[in-house]
Protein backbone atom coordinates (compact mmCIF):
# COMPACT_ATOMS: atom_id res chain seq x y z
CA UNK A 1 0.00 0.00 0.00
CA UNK A 2 1.24 3.48 -0.86
CA UNK A 3 0.85 6.15 1.85
CA UNK A 4 -2.00 8.63 1.25
CA UNK A 5 -0.96 11.94 -0.33
CA UNK A 6 -0.02 14.72 2.07
CA UNK A 7 -2.33 17.70 1.62
CA UNK A 8 -1.73 21.19 3.00
CA UNK A 9 -4.20 24.03 2.59
CA UNK A 10 -2.72 27.55 2.96
CA UNK A 11 -5.08 30.49 3.36
CA UNK A 12 -3.90 34.12 3.15
CA UNK A 13 -5.14 37.64 2.47
CA UNK A 14 -3.52 37.96 -0.98
CA UNK A 15 -2.02 35.65 -3.57
CA UNK A 16 0.61 37.14 -5.93
CA UNK A 17 1.09 34.52 -8.63
CA UNK A 18 3.69 36.46 -10.72
CA UNK A 19 2.16 34.64 -13.70
CA UNK A 20 2.21 37.62 -16.07
CA UNK A 21 2.67 41.38 -16.24
CA UNK A 22 -1.09 41.91 -15.98
CA UNK A 23 -1.84 39.24 -13.39
CA UNK A 24 -3.74 40.91 -10.57
CA UNK A 25 -3.35 39.75 -6.97
CA UNK A 26 -6.08 37.42 -5.73
CA UNK A 27 -7.69 38.52 -2.48
CA UNK A 28 -8.86 36.12 0.24
CA UNK A 29 -6.90 33.39 -1.45
CA UNK A 30 -5.82 29.82 -0.86
CA UNK A 31 -3.26 27.36 -2.20
CA UNK A 32 -3.72 23.61 -1.93
CA UNK A 33 -0.49 21.61 -1.82
CA UNK A 34 -0.38 17.88 -2.47
CA UNK A 35 2.94 16.30 -1.52
CA UNK A 36 5.53 18.67 -3.06
CA UNK A 37 3.34 20.28 -5.76
CA UNK A 38 0.66 22.94 -6.01
CA UNK A 39 -2.65 21.22 -6.68
CA UNK A 40 -4.87 24.33 -6.83
CA UNK A 41 -4.61 28.09 -6.28
CA UNK A 42 -7.09 30.94 -6.37
CA UNK A 43 -9.85 32.54 -4.33
CA UNK A 44 -10.40 30.57 -1.15
CA UNK A 45 -14.08 30.27 -2.05
CA UNK A 46 -13.07 28.47 -5.25
CA UNK A 47 -10.50 26.12 -3.70
CA UNK A 48 -12.28 23.52 -1.54
CA UNK A 49 -10.56 21.98 1.45
CA UNK A 50 -10.11 18.23 0.87
CA UNK A 51 -10.99 15.82 3.60
CA UNK A 52 -8.06 15.24 5.91
CA UNK A 53 -6.04 18.24 4.69
CA UNK A 54 -3.98 20.24 7.16
CA UNK A 55 -5.14 23.87 7.18
CA UNK A 56 -2.72 26.75 7.76
CA UNK A 57 -4.08 30.27 8.23
CA UNK A 58 -1.92 33.33 7.50
CA UNK A 59 -4.09 36.43 8.10
CA UNK A 60 -2.57 39.74 7.06
CA UNK A 61 -0.10 38.00 4.75
CA UNK A 62 0.64 37.86 1.04
CA UNK A 63 1.75 34.62 -0.61
CA UNK A 64 4.11 34.69 -3.59
CA UNK A 65 6.55 32.32 -5.31
CA UNK A 66 9.85 31.67 -3.60
CA UNK A 67 12.45 34.15 -4.85
CA UNK A 68 15.13 33.29 -7.42
CA UNK A 69 18.61 34.83 -7.27
CA UNK A 70 20.02 34.12 -10.71
CA UNK A 71 23.64 35.05 -10.02
CA UNK A 72 25.53 34.39 -6.79
CA UNK A 73 28.93 33.11 -5.68
CA UNK A 74 28.38 31.08 -2.51
CA UNK A 75 32.06 30.49 -1.81
CA UNK A 76 33.21 34.13 -1.80
CA UNK A 77 33.07 36.85 0.80
CA UNK A 78 33.54 40.56 0.34
CA UNK A 79 37.04 41.93 0.60
CA UNK A 80 38.70 38.89 -1.00
CA UNK A 81 40.50 38.98 -4.34
CA UNK A 82 40.42 35.74 -6.28
CA UNK A 83 44.15 35.31 -5.65
CA UNK A 84 43.86 35.70 -1.86
CA UNK A 85 40.84 33.44 -1.81
CA UNK A 86 42.57 30.66 -3.74
CA UNK A 87 45.60 30.78 -1.46
CA UNK A 88 43.73 30.83 1.85
CA UNK A 89 40.92 28.25 1.55
CA UNK A 90 40.62 24.64 0.49
CA UNK A 91 37.49 23.05 -0.93
CA UNK A 92 36.36 21.61 2.42
CA UNK A 93 36.41 25.05 4.03
CA UNK A 94 34.55 26.54 1.10
CA UNK A 95 31.90 23.83 1.23
CA UNK A 96 31.17 24.64 4.89
CA UNK A 97 31.09 28.36 4.13
CA UNK A 98 28.76 27.83 1.16
CA UNK A 99 26.40 25.67 3.21
CA UNK A 100 26.17 28.44 5.82
CA UNK A 101 25.31 31.02 3.16
CA UNK A 102 22.76 28.65 1.59
CA UNK A 103 20.89 28.29 4.89
CA UNK A 104 20.71 32.06 5.35
CA UNK A 105 19.46 32.52 1.79
CA UNK A 106 16.49 30.21 2.20
CA UNK A 107 15.62 31.89 5.49
CA UNK A 108 15.32 35.13 3.50
CA UNK A 109 12.82 33.52 1.12
CA UNK A 110 15.29 32.78 -1.70
CA UNK A 111 14.31 29.26 -2.70
CA UNK A 112 16.32 28.92 -5.94
CA UNK A 113 19.88 30.09 -6.60
CA UNK A 114 22.18 29.87 -9.61
CA UNK A 115 25.84 29.84 -8.56
CA UNK A 116 27.81 31.43 -11.39
CA UNK A 117 31.33 30.20 -10.78
CA UNK A 118 33.16 28.17 -8.19
CA UNK A 119 36.31 26.12 -7.81
CA UNK A 120 36.03 22.42 -8.54
CA UNK A 121 32.86 20.40 -8.02
CA UNK A 122 32.21 20.73 -4.28
CA UNK A 123 29.02 22.77 -4.81
CA UNK A 124 27.47 19.80 -6.57
CA UNK A 125 27.68 17.93 -3.25
CA UNK A 126 25.89 20.83 -1.56
CA UNK A 127 23.25 20.90 -4.32
CA UNK A 128 22.58 17.18 -3.98
CA UNK A 129 22.58 17.32 -0.17
CA UNK A 130 19.89 20.02 -0.18
CA UNK A 131 17.76 18.05 -2.66
CA UNK A 132 18.16 14.98 -0.45
CA UNK A 133 16.97 16.87 2.62
CA UNK A 134 20.28 16.52 4.45
CA UNK A 135 20.67 20.25 5.11
CA UNK A 136 18.71 23.45 4.50
CA UNK A 137 19.22 25.66 1.48
CA UNK A 138 17.73 26.83 -1.79
CA UNK A 139 17.47 24.72 -4.91
CA UNK A 140 20.94 25.13 -6.50
CA UNK A 141 22.03 25.33 -10.11
CA UNK A 142 25.81 25.13 -10.35
CA UNK A 143 28.35 25.70 -13.12
CA UNK A 144 31.61 24.72 -11.43
CA UNK A 145 34.71 26.45 -12.85
CA UNK A 146 33.83 29.17 -15.36
CA UNK A 147 35.38 28.90 -18.80
CA UNK A 148 37.99 31.65 -19.04
CA UNK A 149 41.26 32.48 -20.76
CA UNK A 150 44.73 32.06 -19.29
CA UNK A 151 44.93 34.76 -16.59
CA UNK A 152 41.32 35.68 -17.40
CA UNK A 153 38.55 36.51 -14.96
CA UNK A 154 38.32 33.94 -12.11
CA UNK A 155 41.22 31.93 -13.54
CA UNK A 156 42.10 30.44 -10.10
CA UNK A 157 38.87 28.41 -10.34
CA UNK A 158 40.63 26.20 -12.89
CA UNK A 159 38.76 26.76 -16.15
CA UNK A 160 41.50 28.31 -18.34
CA UNK A 161 41.38 27.56 -22.09
CA UNK A 162 42.89 29.33 -25.11
CA UNK A 163 41.26 27.80 -28.17
CA UNK A 164 37.88 26.66 -29.43
CA UNK A 165 38.97 23.03 -29.23
CA UNK A 166 40.15 23.34 -25.63
CA UNK A 167 36.90 25.12 -24.73
CA UNK A 168 34.83 22.29 -26.20
CA UNK A 169 36.84 19.75 -24.22
CA UNK A 170 36.28 21.69 -20.99
CA UNK A 171 32.54 22.01 -21.62
CA UNK A 172 32.29 18.26 -22.18
CA UNK A 173 34.25 17.55 -19.00
CA UNK A 174 32.08 19.90 -16.94
CA UNK A 175 28.91 18.27 -18.23
CA UNK A 176 30.39 14.86 -17.47
CA UNK A 177 31.03 16.04 -13.91
CA UNK A 178 27.42 17.09 -13.47
CA UNK A 179 27.11 20.88 -13.90
CA UNK A 180 23.66 22.34 -14.49
CA UNK A 181 24.83 25.06 -16.90
CA UNK A 182 28.03 26.50 -18.35
CA UNK A 183 29.46 29.87 -17.33
CA UNK A 184 31.87 31.67 -19.66
CA UNK A 185 33.85 34.85 -19.01
CA UNK A 186 33.32 36.86 -22.20
CA UNK A 187 35.17 39.86 -20.70
CA UNK A 188 37.47 40.48 -17.78
CA UNK A 189 36.15 41.23 -14.30
CA UNK A 190 36.97 43.66 -11.52
CA UNK A 191 37.50 40.93 -8.91
CA UNK A 192 40.45 39.52 -10.90
CA UNK A 193 43.36 42.00 -10.95
CA UNK A 194 44.98 42.16 -14.37
CA UNK A 195 41.95 41.17 -16.43
CA UNK A 196 40.45 43.74 -18.83
CA UNK A 197 36.79 44.49 -18.13
CA UNK A 198 36.25 46.45 -21.35
CA UNK A 199 37.66 43.98 -23.87
CA UNK A 200 36.44 40.60 -25.09
CA UNK A 201 38.30 37.53 -23.77
CA UNK A 202 37.06 35.21 -26.53
CA UNK A 203 36.27 35.61 -30.22
CA UNK A 204 32.76 34.96 -31.51
CA UNK A 205 33.94 31.64 -33.00
CA UNK A 206 35.41 30.52 -29.67
CA UNK A 207 32.24 31.49 -27.83
CA UNK A 208 30.13 29.73 -30.46
CA UNK A 209 32.09 26.53 -29.92
CA UNK A 210 31.26 26.71 -26.19
CA UNK A 211 27.59 27.41 -26.87
CA UNK A 212 27.24 24.73 -29.54
CA UNK A 213 28.59 21.95 -27.35
CA UNK A 214 26.75 23.11 -24.22
CA UNK A 215 23.44 23.26 -26.09
CA UNK A 216 24.11 19.90 -27.73
CA UNK A 217 24.49 18.46 -24.24
CA UNK A 218 21.37 20.16 -22.89
CA UNK A 219 23.05 22.91 -20.89
CA UNK A 220 22.41 26.65 -21.08
CA UNK A 221 25.25 29.16 -21.25
CA UNK A 222 25.63 32.26 -19.07
CA UNK A 223 28.20 34.84 -20.22
CA UNK A 224 29.88 37.33 -17.88
CA UNK A 225 29.93 40.58 -19.89
CA UNK A 226 30.95 44.01 -18.63
CA UNK A 227 32.19 45.54 -21.89
CA UNK A 228 29.93 46.21 -24.86
CA UNK A 229 32.25 44.35 -27.25
CA UNK A 230 31.88 41.26 -25.09
CA UNK A 231 28.10 41.65 -24.98
CA UNK A 232 28.03 41.82 -28.78
CA UNK A 233 30.25 38.75 -29.18
CA UNK A 234 28.28 36.70 -26.66
CA UNK A 235 24.96 37.65 -28.27
CA UNK A 236 26.20 36.72 -31.74
CA UNK A 237 27.50 33.40 -30.39
CA UNK A 238 24.04 32.50 -29.05
CA UNK A 239 24.50 32.49 -25.27
CA UNK A 240 21.34 32.29 -23.19
CA UNK A 241 21.96 34.99 -20.57
CA UNK A 242 24.21 38.06 -20.52
CA UNK A 243 25.40 38.48 -16.94
CA UNK A 244 25.89 42.07 -15.65
CA UNK A 245 25.37 43.56 -19.12
CA UNK A 246 27.12 46.75 -18.02
CA UNK A 247 27.60 48.31 -21.51
CA UNK A 248 31.12 49.63 -20.76
CA UNK A 249 33.45 51.03 -23.41
CA UNK A 250 36.89 49.53 -24.02
CA UNK A 251 38.42 51.61 -21.22
CA UNK A 252 35.97 50.05 -18.77
CA UNK A 253 35.28 53.50 -17.33
CA UNK A 254 32.38 54.89 -19.38
CA UNK A 255 29.08 53.58 -20.69
CA UNK A 256 28.79 52.71 -24.37
CA UNK A 257 25.26 51.42 -24.89
CA UNK A 258 24.80 49.97 -28.38
CA UNK A 259 21.17 49.95 -29.46
CA UNK A 260 21.87 47.64 -32.40
CA UNK A 261 23.28 45.00 -30.04
CA UNK A 262 20.31 45.39 -27.69
CA UNK A 263 17.98 44.87 -30.64
CA UNK A 264 19.86 41.67 -31.56
CA UNK A 265 19.43 40.49 -27.97
CA UNK A 266 15.71 41.17 -28.24
CA UNK A 267 15.41 39.39 -31.58
CA UNK A 268 17.29 36.32 -30.31
CA UNK A 269 15.57 36.21 -26.93
CA UNK A 270 18.90 36.67 -25.13
CA UNK A 271 18.26 37.54 -21.50
CA UNK A 272 19.88 40.51 -19.78
CA UNK A 273 20.65 39.78 -16.13
CA UNK A 274 21.50 42.96 -14.24
CA UNK A 275 23.70 41.15 -11.73
CA UNK A 276 24.87 43.82 -9.33
CA UNK A 277 25.36 44.05 -5.59
CA UNK A 278 22.97 46.57 -4.03
CA UNK A 279 24.19 49.78 -2.46
CA UNK A 280 22.80 48.95 0.96
CA UNK A 281 23.14 52.51 2.29
CA UNK A 282 20.83 53.77 -0.46
CA UNK A 283 18.56 50.75 -0.28
CA UNK A 284 17.97 50.97 3.46
CA UNK A 285 17.34 54.72 3.44
CA UNK A 286 13.59 55.45 3.21
CA UNK A 287 12.55 57.07 -0.05
CA UNK A 288 11.21 60.18 1.70
CA UNK A 289 14.47 60.98 3.52
CA UNK A 290 16.83 63.46 1.83
CA UNK A 291 20.17 62.13 0.57
CA UNK A 292 23.52 63.41 1.74
CA UNK A 293 25.87 64.83 -0.94
CA UNK A 294 27.83 61.55 -0.90
CA UNK A 295 24.67 59.48 -1.24
CA UNK A 296 23.45 61.72 -4.07
CA UNK A 297 26.69 61.14 -5.99
CA UNK A 298 26.41 57.39 -5.37
CA UNK A 299 22.87 57.39 -6.73
CA UNK A 300 23.83 59.42 -9.79
CA UNK A 301 26.66 56.99 -10.57
CA UNK A 302 24.32 54.01 -10.81
CA UNK A 303 21.36 55.76 -12.41
CA UNK A 304 23.02 55.57 -15.82
CA UNK A 305 23.26 51.81 -15.59
CA UNK A 306 19.61 51.60 -14.60
CA UNK A 307 18.78 53.88 -17.52
CA UNK A 308 20.36 51.49 -20.02
CA UNK A 309 18.71 48.52 -18.28
CA UNK A 310 15.30 50.16 -18.75
CA UNK A 311 16.18 51.10 -22.33
CA UNK A 312 16.90 47.46 -23.12
CA UNK A 313 13.50 46.51 -21.71
CA UNK A 314 11.88 49.16 -23.93
CA UNK A 315 13.60 47.57 -26.94
CA UNK A 316 12.22 44.15 -26.02
CA UNK A 317 15.22 42.59 -24.26
CA UNK A 318 13.93 40.01 -21.73
CA UNK A 319 15.43 41.24 -18.47
CA UNK A 320 15.77 40.45 -14.79
CA UNK A 321 18.16 41.27 -11.96
CA UNK A 322 20.17 39.43 -9.32
CA UNK A 323 22.76 40.16 -6.68
CA UNK A 324 26.13 38.85 -7.90
CA UNK A 325 26.28 38.08 -4.21
CA UNK A 326 29.44 37.63 -2.25
CA UNK A 327 28.79 37.60 1.44
CA UNK A 328 29.93 38.76 4.85
CA UNK A 329 30.20 42.56 4.81
CA UNK A 330 26.71 42.93 6.28
CA UNK A 331 25.40 40.65 9.01
CA UNK A 332 22.36 39.88 6.85
CA UNK A 333 24.07 39.99 3.46
CA UNK A 334 22.08 36.92 2.38
CA UNK A 335 19.08 39.27 2.26
CA UNK A 336 20.68 41.31 -0.51
CA UNK A 337 18.08 40.22 -3.08
CA UNK A 338 15.38 41.81 -0.92
CA UNK A 339 17.35 45.04 -0.67
CA UNK A 340 18.16 45.07 -4.39
CA UNK A 341 14.45 44.66 -5.15
CA UNK A 342 13.71 47.57 -2.81
CA UNK A 343 16.33 49.73 -4.53
CA UNK A 344 15.13 48.81 -8.03
CA UNK A 345 11.57 49.83 -7.17
CA UNK A 346 12.21 52.93 -5.07
CA UNK A 347 15.15 54.42 -6.96
CA UNK A 348 15.21 52.88 -10.46
CA UNK A 349 11.58 53.37 -11.39
CA UNK A 350 10.60 49.73 -11.89
CA UNK A 351 7.01 48.95 -10.85
CA UNK A 352 6.68 46.55 -7.88
CA UNK A 353 4.76 44.01 -9.98
CA UNK A 354 7.51 44.00 -12.62
CA UNK A 355 10.28 43.84 -10.02
CA UNK A 356 8.67 40.82 -8.34
CA UNK A 357 8.45 39.02 -11.69
CA UNK A 358 12.17 39.81 -12.20
CA UNK A 359 13.02 37.75 -9.10
CA UNK A 360 10.54 34.94 -9.81
CA UNK A 361 8.96 34.21 -13.20
CA UNK A 362 11.48 35.84 -15.55
CA UNK A 363 14.66 34.26 -14.10
CA UNK A 364 12.85 30.92 -14.04
CA UNK A 365 12.33 31.30 -17.79
CA UNK A 366 15.93 32.40 -18.34
CA UNK A 367 17.31 29.47 -16.35
CA UNK A 368 15.03 26.96 -18.09
CA UNK A 369 13.20 25.92 -14.91
CA UNK A 370 9.86 27.70 -15.45
CA UNK A 371 8.09 24.37 -15.89
CA UNK A 372 8.72 23.76 -12.19
CA UNK A 373 9.00 27.10 -10.41
CA UNK A 374 8.80 30.90 -10.69
CA UNK A 375 5.00 31.27 -10.55
CA UNK A 376 2.15 29.94 -8.47
CA UNK A 377 0.10 27.57 -10.61
CA UNK A 378 -1.16 23.98 -10.43
CA UNK A 379 1.62 21.51 -11.16
CA UNK A 380 4.48 23.76 -10.01
CA UNK A 381 6.74 22.82 -7.12
CA UNK A 382 5.38 24.37 -3.92
CA UNK A 383 8.26 26.77 -3.22
CA UNK A 384 6.44 29.64 -1.54
CA UNK A 385 7.14 32.81 0.44
CA UNK A 386 4.70 34.38 2.89
CA UNK A 387 5.25 37.98 3.95
CA UNK A 388 3.25 40.23 6.23
CA UNK A 389 1.70 43.13 4.33
CA UNK A 390 1.45 43.81 0.61
CA UNK A 391 4.72 44.13 -1.38
CA UNK A 392 2.78 45.26 -4.45
CA UNK A 393 1.81 48.37 -2.50
CA UNK A 394 4.87 48.74 -0.25
CA UNK A 395 7.88 46.87 -1.60
CA UNK A 396 9.59 46.92 1.80
CA UNK A 397 6.94 44.48 3.02
CA UNK A 398 8.99 41.90 1.10
CA UNK A 399 11.36 41.95 4.10
CA UNK A 400 8.60 40.88 6.52
CA UNK A 401 9.20 37.15 6.10
CA UNK A 402 6.65 35.06 7.97
CA UNK A 403 7.23 31.61 6.45
CA UNK A 404 9.13 29.87 3.68
CA UNK A 405 7.89 26.62 2.14
CA UNK A 406 10.07 24.40 -0.03
CA UNK A 407 8.51 21.51 -1.88
CA UNK A 408 5.43 22.04 0.24
CA UNK A 409 7.17 21.82 3.61
CA UNK A 410 7.81 24.62 6.08
CA UNK A 411 11.57 25.22 6.10
CA UNK A 412 11.70 28.59 7.84
CA UNK A 413 9.37 30.57 10.08
CA UNK A 414 6.86 29.69 12.73
CA UNK A 415 3.99 27.31 11.98
CA UNK A 416 0.66 29.15 11.76
CA UNK A 417 -1.42 29.37 14.93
Amino acid sequence: MFPPPRRLYLRCDALITCAGPDAAPIERAAVLIQDDRIAAAGRAADVPIPSGAEVAEYPGCALLPGLIDGHVHLMYRRGETVHDHAARFDDQQLLVRSAFHARLLVEAGVTTVRDCGSRGTFLQALRDGIVGGLLPGPRLLVSGPPVTTTAGHLWPCGGEVDSAGAARTLVRRLVKEGVDFVKVMATGGRMTPGSNVGRAQFSVDELRAIVDDAHRLGRRVAAHCLGTVGIAAATDAGVDTIEHCAWLDETGERYAFDESVARRMADRGTYCNLATQPNRVLAEKPRNQPLTPVERRQLESIQQRWHWFRRGIELGVPSFFSTDAIYGQWEDSCRDLLWLTTLIVERAGIAPSDALRMVTAIPAQALGIDEHTGTIAPGKIADLLLVRGDPLHTIRDLHNTVAVYQSGRLTHGQPPA
